[in-house]
């Protein structure tokens, strides 16, 4: 195989190997070293690799034939730097061990590739150290777009220099557990207060009357707007709101549901039905009153929220108010195009079942 370079003619070895180069990955190599195997210039090679600019067609065969024999792989770093921003989406979640998390993860994981984007995934552990960590990381990432999914509190003061740096480097900022409108994110949240008119409605409609409410409240944002809309919508029905039936401090996940109701059932309290701030919680509810003696939904009714693909096959099947992962990620995604600190609500549904 012969080229023309700078007007002498020089002979290219042909490559057949998958590492040509001795010792170097295919994401090692060059864009010199497919200008050299080539017989071009590194420009050149830049212009057939960005396809913005014209080149005879000669030349751009003879450029991809090096691009594919050694293996060359654009540096996203490279790309990122150059243009500011990277194809990356950093999806920070505060507990992916949470069966919601992994839901939405998933989602949303979808939805970035198929709009040409990549996802980054850190876990939160629960730490406002780590967030702080996490997003300036973020920003030496240069990465196009930050969702943030955390119900936790944060420290608003400690985390507004690297809001504010954020909001210098261009990065969207989106908010799916709480209103962050304040520290300029987008804000794509369920309508809590919806979901509790709904929840609270179909109970007292069934003739419940003593219903509890068993999810998280002081350490977690959500978890108090489910209290406030649940309080709201037992008053609304003319319901007096009853301190024994709030139990607002469980464990997370089946474990916590268990626990604290089998704790209430062994303090004598009476109910006739719980609304459980996750699906989880429910789960747990359900086989403490079951472990007790007690028939579900017969002695008492269990709704749930979060709509988690397991809550049909449990049993009895859990009534349940969805999640909507899929319109939560595809506000997600309109967002990340825009500029305002917008909030989107989105509807929750009742999936009625067995349990309740």
């Amino acid at each position: 195989m012969w080229t023309e370079t700078r007007g002498a003619r020089a002979k290219i070895r042909p490559q057949t190997a998958a590492f040509p180069l001795p010792g170097r990955a295919p994401d090692m190599v060059s864009v010199v070293d497919v200008a050299r195997h080539a017989g071009v210039s590194q420009a050149t090679v830049s212009r057939v690799l960005s396809g913005k600019i014209a080149v005879a067609e000669p030349t751009r065969q003879r450029v991809m034939a090096s691009v594919a024999a050694l293996g060359y792989q654009p540096s996203l770093l490279g790309k990122a730097l150059r243009s500011g921003q990277s194809d990356t989406v950093a999806f920070l979640v505060s507990d992916i061990e949470q069966n919601w998390y992994a839901a939405l993860a998933k989602q949303l994981q979808s939805d970035l590739a198929a709009a040409g984007l990549n996802m980054l995934l850190f876990d939160l552990g629960h730490s406002q150290e780590r967030l702080v960590e996490v997003l300036r990381q973020c920003r030496s990432l240069h990465v196009r777009g930050i969702v943030l999914s955390s119900t936790d509190p944060l420290d608003i003061a400690a985390l507004r220099p690297e809001i504010d740096n954020l909001h210098r480097s261009r990065i969207r900022m989106i908010s799916t557990a709480q209103d962050l409108r304040a520290l300029g994110f987008a804000s794509v949240l369920h309508d809590e207060e919806a979901a509790a008119e709904q929840a609270v409605g179909y109970l007292l409609a069934s003739g419940r009357r003593r219903i509890a409410y068993l999810n998280r409240i002081r350490n977690s944002m959500t978890g108090q707007r489910r209290y406030q809309a649940y309080c709201n919508a037992l008053a609304h029905h003319g319901v007096a709101l009853d301190p024994d039936l709030i139990w607002s401090d469980p464990q997370f996940r089946f474990e916590g549901g268990y626990a604290t109701t089998l704790a209430a059932l062994q303090r004598g309290i009476r109910f006739d039905a719980i609304i459980a701030g996750t699906d989880e919680l429910a789960t747990g509810a359900i086989a403490a009153v079951v472990d007790s003696g007690m028939r579900i939904p017969a002695d008492v009714a269990v709704l749930g929220i979060g709509g988690l693909t397991m809550s049909a096959y449990i049993r009895p099947a859990l009534t349940t108010l969805s999640g909507e992962t899929a319109e939560i990620s595809r506000n997600v995604i309109a967002q990340l195009g825009g500029t305002a600190a917008d909030l989107v609500l989105v509807n929750r549904q009742l999936v009625c079942r067995a349990s309740a």
